[in-house]
C-alpha cells in the first residue's frame, strides 16, 4: 500500500487548487479582438453621391498593395474646431453639476448651463468604474475589460488606435498635465507633459496645484492643438471621505474658478483665431456613497459631459440632454468636430445634438455615413456572417436614402420631400449604429475555454481528493475506526504507479487532440507552442493524471463508502453547520443572493446562535450556568445586529443611511471623538482578560492612544486641547508602524529564541537525529504555544484599528467583545470539535468581513487605507495595506481561532492544526468548484461584469488568502518540528 503523509496530501490539495483557479482566471477574462494598425482616411468609403444606392458598402480594410484603398485619403469633413481643451476631473459625479444638491458649489458653470451656453450631457460610464479602463474608453471608444481593474496598478502602453495617436500622427502638439496614467498610456505622444500619481490618495491639494500652475503658461502659448487636464483632488477626497465631506464643496468651487479661468481666456484668444475652440469637460466615472468606485452603481457611472466654445455665443447652446448617452460617443464625436479619423476600434457613435449643432444637413449625414463605416469594421472583423446582421441592413437602407437626398436635394422639379428622406436617413444611420454596436459589445468577450475548463476540472478533482480525505478525521473518533492515522492509504504501489502513468498519458493524448482542433487553438495559454504554454500544459497534464489516478485508486479500493460514515457521531451542531456552509454555497447560484451575500451570513449566524440558547434551555447544566450561556448569546445577537447596521453593504440597500453615514458628518465630530475613545477603552479592557505579558500590555496602550493622535492629526477626531501634529498625520502615522513593527521584532525573537534554546539542549542530550521528550513540558509548550499566538492575535489587533476607518473603531470594539463572548465563554461550553470551531471561526470571518461594509462591489474596497503614513506612492506597500485592511476582521477572527487551538488542545496541538488547516482547505474548496462552473454557465448574462465577474474575483482572493494561510501554519509546524515538540512532523 502506498502511504501519503497527510502534510504532502494537503500540500498537493492547495497546489492543485492554487493551479486549477489560476488556469480558470486566465481563462475566464476576456480576450479581446482588436483591429491592428491606425485608421486612415484611405480607409473610408465616398459620398453616396455618385452611386446608384445598391453597390456592396462593406468592404475590408486595405491591409496590403493588392488590396487598394477605398477613399482618396483626403479629409472628408472640414474640421469645425481649430483647438481642444479636455479638463477632466477625477470622480466627478454627474448630480455635481447637474444635479441641484451642489449647485452653489460651481455657480459659473451653472449659469453656463442656465443659460443655453454649453451643450450638457449626462455620460455613462462602462465599469469597471476605475480610472486607466475608463481613459482608455475615453480615448479609443472602446469598452474595457474586466481585469483591467487589476491592470489599472500598473498602466503599460496603449497599443490599440486611439484619439491621442491619431491626434500625434496628424501633426497635431499635444500638452499634458496631471495623473501621469496618461504617460504611460501615450508615451512620447505629448509634447510637453508633468505628471503626478493618482494613487497617494491622501493628497488632493498638492496633487491638483501641480495642474493649475501651468494653465495660465499653457494658454498664453499659441503652439499646441490639444491642451489635457487630469485632476485627481476631487477622487482623493472621494476616497478620504466620501461625497458628503466637508472637502467636496470647497475642491468643486476650485474647479470652478479654474473653468471660468480656462474659458474666459479662450473666449479672448478665439477672437484673432480662424477657428473656436472646443473646451470639453468630463469625468472618468463617478464615485459611489462611500466615496469610492470600481462598480456600477448610478453614483459611480454616471457622469457630466459639458462642451464649451466661443462658437456657443453666436450659435446657442441648450439646455442639459434628458437622454444620457455613453462616455464613449465622446471618441467619433471629436474625431469628426476635429477632422480626424475615428479610432478603428471605436464602439462610440456621435452625439446627434453635438454634430446638429456643428455641421450642416450634408456634413452631418456624412459624418453619421462615417461613423456607421467605422462600426461596420469593427462587425465585419468580430462578427461570423456578419451580412446577415439588421444593423447592417439598416446602413444599407440609410446609404440608399443618402443617396437619394443628395440627388434630389436643390432639384425644384424634384416631387420627393427632402428634409423627410434626411430625417429617415438620419433615423436608420442611428438605428445601425445602434444595433451593430450592440451586436460587436455582445461578441467582444472570447473566453478560453478550453483553459477554464482544465481548470474546472483541476478544481473539482482537489474538491474531490478533499472529501475523500475527510473521513480519517471528521468523524466523531477523528478517524473512521481506530486512532488518528498519519498518512492516507490509495492502493498498492505498483497499480498507483501504473495509474499514474496511465491517467497522464491519456490526459496528454487527450490535450493534444483539443490543442490540434480548430477550437482549441483559440488556447493561448494552453496550445500556443510558447515555453509558458508547454510549462502550464505539461502541469496541468501531471496534475490532472495524478489526481484521476488517485481517486480511480480510491474507488478501486473502495474507499468512497468511507465518506458515507463521515457523520457517524455528528452533534446536531455539527450538521448545522455543515448544512449552513453547503446552503451559502449552494445560495451563489443567483445573483441576486450573490448581490446580498452579507444576509446569508447574517441569517446563518443568527440561527447558529438561537440554536446555543436553545441548547442552553433544554440542557440539564445548572441554572446560574444556563443564565449565564443565554444572557451571552443575548449580548452576542445584539453585537451582531450592531455590526449590521453600522455600515450598510451589498447592491440593493448600499445607498440607505446607516451609523456610519451619521458619524462621518462634519457635525458630528465630536460624537465620533466619543466613540473611537469609548471603542479603544472597550478594546483594551477586554485584552486585559488575557493571558499576555506586560510589555504587550503597555504596547498596547501606546498604540491605541497613538492611532487617536493619528486620526486627531488628521483632523478626523477632536480632543478638548490641542496637540502638536504633523501635515496630515505622516509622523504619527510612522511612529504607530514602528511600534507595531518593534512589537512584532520582539515577538519573532522571543519565539525564535525559545524554540532555538530547546533545540540545543534537545541536540546535545540525544545527537542530531533523536529527540528528547523531556526537554518540553507540556507547561512550558502550552505557556509558549499561548504567549505566541496571543502576541499574534494583539499585533492583529493594532493593525486592524490604525487601518480601520474612525468610524469603524466601534465596529474594532463590536468584533474584539465578539470573540470574548463566543470564544471565551460559549465554545468552551459547547466543547465542539475542531473542524466544528473552524467553520464556525470562518463564518464570523465572513460576517465581519461584510460588517466593514465590503460586498462584491469593487467600490466597497477603502484604498485610503493603503497610504496611511506615506508621504508617495509605492505599489508594494500601499497594495499590502490595503489588502490588510479589506480583510483585517477576517483575519482577526483567524488568529483568534489559532490562540483557542493552543488554549484547548495543546495536548494534541499539531493534530488540531492540522485539522483546522484541512478545514479551511475544504471549506474554500466547495465554494470555488461551484462557483466556476455558474461563471462559466451563465459567462453572456447581462449581469457578468456587474455581479458575477467582481465576485469571481473575491472568490479568488478569499481562496488564495486561505493557501497562504495554511502555509503559514503549515510552516509553523515546521518549526516546532525542527525543535523537539513532542508530536514530531512524523505524525502528518
Amino acid at each position: 500500500m502506498v502511504e501519503i503523509p497527510r502534510l504532502l496530501f494537503l500540500l498537493i490539495c492547495i497546489g492543485g487548487q492554487f493551479f486549477g483557479l489560476f488556469l480558470f482566471l486566465k481563462g475566464f477574462f476576456p480576450i479581446k479582438s482588436a483591429i491592428p494598425g491606425r485608421a486612415t482616411f484611405y480607409n473610408i468609403p465616398p459620398e453616396p453621391l455618385y452611386e446608384n444606392g445598391t453597390a456592396e458598402i462593406l468592404q475590408p480594410i486595405p491591409q496590403s498593395a493588392d488590396k487598394p484603398p477605398m477613399g482618396s485619403g483626403k479629409m472628408p469633413i472640414k474640421p469645425v474646431y481649430g483647438r481642444l481643451v479636455i479638463m477632466l476631473i477625477d470622480a466627478l459625479r454627474a448630480d455635481f453639476v447637474l444635479g441641484d444638491a451642489y449647485r452653489k458649489d460651481m455657480p459659473y458653470l451653472r449659469n453656463l448651463i442656465a443659460n443655453k451656453e454649453t451643450l450638457s450631457f449626462m455620460a455613462k460610464a462602462h465599469p469597471p468604474t476605475v480610472t486607466m479602463p475608463r481613459i482608455k474608453g475615453l480615448t479609443t471608444g472602446t469598452i474595457p475589460g474586466f481585469i483591467d481593474v487589476v491592470l489599472n496598478l500598473n498602466s503599460n502602453e496603449l497599443l490599440d488606435d486611439n484619439l491621442i495617436s491619431q491626434m500625434h500622427m496628424h501633426g497635431k502638439t499635444i500638452l499634458f498635465y496631471g495623473d501621469d496614467t496618461w504617460m504611460r498610456l501615450f508615451p512620447r505622444q505629448f509634447a510637453e507633459a508633468d505628471g503626478t500619481t493618482s494613487f497617494f490618495v491622501t493628497d488632493y491639494t498638492e496633487v491638483d496645484n501641480n495642474v493649475t500652475r501651468h494653465i495660465n503658461v499653457a494658454l498664453e502659448n499659441p503652439k499646441w492643438d490639444m491642451l489635457l487636464l487630469h485632476y485627481l483632488g476631487l477622487d482623493h477626497i472621494g476616497h478620504i471621505g466620501g461625497p458628503k465631506s466637508s472637502l467636496v464643496p470647497p475642491k468643486l468651487r476650485e474647479m470652478d474658478t479654474i473653468i471660468k479661468r480656462i474659458h474666459q481666456r479662450l473666449l479672448v484668444k478665439d477672437q484673432d483665431r480662424n477657428q473656436p475652440t472646443l473646451f470639453v469637460l468630463c469625468g472618468d466615472h463617478g464615485m459611489s456613497e462611500t466615496g469610492s468606485h470600481g462598480g456600477a452603481s448610478h453614483q459611480e457611472i454616471e457622469t457630466p459631459l459639458v462642451f464649451l466654445s466661443s462658437a456657443f455665443k453666436t450659435k446657442q447652446g441648450s439646455e442639459p440632454q434628458a437622454e444620457p448617452i455613453e462616455q464613449i460617443d465622446l471618441v467619433p464625436t471629436l474625431s469628426l468636430l476635429l477632422g480626424l479619423p475615428i479610432p478603428q476600434n471605436s464602439l462610440g457613435r456621435g452625439i446627434t445634438s453635438v454634430l446638429k449643432h456643428s455641421f450642416s444637413l450634408r456634413e452631418q449625414m456624412r459624418a453619421l455615413q462615417l461613423n456607421c463605416h467605422q462600426l461596420a469594421m469593427v462587425l465585419q472583423e468580430n462578427v461570423e456572417a456578419p451580412g446577415t446582421e439588421q444593423g447592417l441592413h439598416h446602413y444599407q437602407h440609410a446609404v440608399r436614402l443618402h443617396h437619394s437626398w443628395l440627388h434630389h436635394t436643390g432639384d425644384t422639379t424634384s416631387t420627393i420631400n427632402t428634409d423627410q428622406v434626411a430625417g429617415k436617413a438620419i433615423d436608420l444611420y442611428l438605428k445601425a449604429m445602434a444595433g451593430m454596436k450592440e451586436r460587436i459589445a455582445s461578441s467582444l468577450t472570447r473566453y478560453d475555454v478550453h483553459a477554464m475548463g482544465c481548470g474546472i476540472i483541476i478544481i473539482w478533482q482537489v474538491l474531490l481528493m478533499l472529501l475523500i480525505g475527510t473521513p480519517t478525521w471528521a468523524s466523531h473518533t477523528h478517524t473512521i475506526r481506530g486512532s488518528l492515522p498519519s498518512s492516507l492509504l490509495i492502493g498498492p504501489d505498483c497499480h498507483l504507479m501504473s495509474l499514474v502513468v496511465g491517467c497522464c498519458v491519456v490526459t496528454m493524448v487527450i490535450q493534444v487532440m483539443v490543442c490540434t482542433t480548430a477550437y482549441g487553438e483559440s488556447s493561448e495559454l494552453l496550445c500556443i507552442g510558447s515555453w509558458r504554454a508547454m510549462v502550464i500544459s505539461q502541469v496541468f497534464v501531471f496534475l490532472c493524471g495524478s489526481f484521476c489516478a488517485l481517486l480511480s485508486s480510491c474507488i478501486l479500493d473502495s474507499r468512497l463508502k468511507n465518506v458515507l460514515f463521515v457523520m457517524e457521531g455528528w452533534t446536531n451542531l455539527d450538521k448545522l453547520l455543515v448544512l449552513g456552509t453547503i446552503i451559502h454555497t449552494l445560495s451563489l447560484l443567483a445573483s441576486s443572493f450573490v448581490e446580498e451575500e452579507h444576509q446569508t451570513w447574517y441569517f446563518l449566524t443568527l440561527t447558529l446562535f438561537m440554536t446555543f440558547a436553545l441548547m442552553a434551555v433544554v440542557s440539564v447544566e445548572p441554572i446560574n450556568r444556563k443564565v449565564k450561556v443565554i444572557v451571552t448569546v443575548v449580548a452576542v445577537c445584539s453585537l451582531c445586529r450592531g455590526l449590521r447596521a453600522w455600515n450598510q453593504t451589498g447592491i440593493k440597500w448600499v445607498n440607505e443611511p446607516d451609523i456610519g453615514d451619521w458619524l462621518v458628518r462634519p457635525e458630528n465630530k465630536f460624537y465620533l471623538s466619543l466613540i473611537m475613545l469609548s471603542s479603544f477603552c472597550v478594546i483594551y479592557s477586554i485584552s486585559l482578560l488575557h493571558k499576555q505579558s506586560l510589555f504587550m500590555r503597555i504596547a498596547l496602550l501606546l498604540h491605541l492612544g497613538g492611532v487617536y493622535w493619528y486620526r486627531y492629526s488628521t483632523g478626523a477626531v477632536s480632543l478638548p486641547f490641542s496637540l502638536p501634529s504633523s501635515q496630515k498625520g505622516i509622523y504619527e502615522a510612522r511612529l504607530i508602524y514602528l511600534l507595531i513593527l518593534i512589537v512584532m521584532g520582539r515577538t519573532i525573537y522571543n519565539h525564535v529564541t525559545i524554540l532555538y534554546r530547546k533545540y540545543q539542549k534537545t541536540m546535545s542530550a540525544k545527537g542530531p537525529f533523536h529527540h528528547s521528550e523531556h526537554d518540553f513540558t507540556k507547561a512550558e509548550r502550552t505557556a509558549l504555544l499561548q504567549d505566541h499566538t496571543m502576541d499574534q492575535y494583539i499585533l492583529g489587533i493594532m493593525l486592524m484599528t490604525l487601518l480601520f476607518r474612525p468610524h469603524n473603531s466601534a465596529l474594532a470594539a463590536m468584533l474584539v467583545l465578539l470573540q470574548y463572548c463566543i470564544v471565551g465563554i460559549l465554545l468552551p461550553w459547547l466543547q465542539l470539535k475542531v473542524w466544528a470551531v473552524t467553520l464556525l471561526h470562518i463564518w464570523m470571518a465572513e460576517v465581519a468581513f461584510s460588517s466593514q461594509g465590503n460586498s462584491i462591489s469593487l467600490a466597497t474596497i477603502d484604498i485610503s487605507a493603503g497610504y496611511i503614513g506615506l508621504e508617495s506612492y509605492n505599489a508594494i506597500i500601499a497594495g499590502g495595506l490595503t489588502f490588510l485592511a479589506t480583510y483585517s476582521g477576517y483575519l482577526l477572527w483567524i488568529l483568534r481561532l489559532m490562540v483557542y487551538i493552543t488554549q484547548h488542545y495543546s495536548d494534541r496541538y499539531i493534530s488540531a492544526i492540522w485539522e483546522s488547516c484541512y478545514t479551511l482547505a475544504l471549506s474554500r474548496a466547495l465554494p470555488i468548484a461551484v462557483y466556476t462552473i455558474l461563471v462559466t454557465i451563465e459567462r453572456y448574462h447581462l449581469f457578468v461584469w456587474s455581479v458575477f465577474s467582481p465576485k469571481l474575483l473575491y472568490e479568488a482572493s478569499d481562496t488564495y488568502l486561505s493557501i497562504i494561510l495554511t502555509l503559514g501554519i503549515l510552516c509553523h509546524l515546521f518549526m516546532l518540528h525542527i525543535c523537539g515538540y513532542k508530536e514530531t512532523l512524523k505524525t502528518l
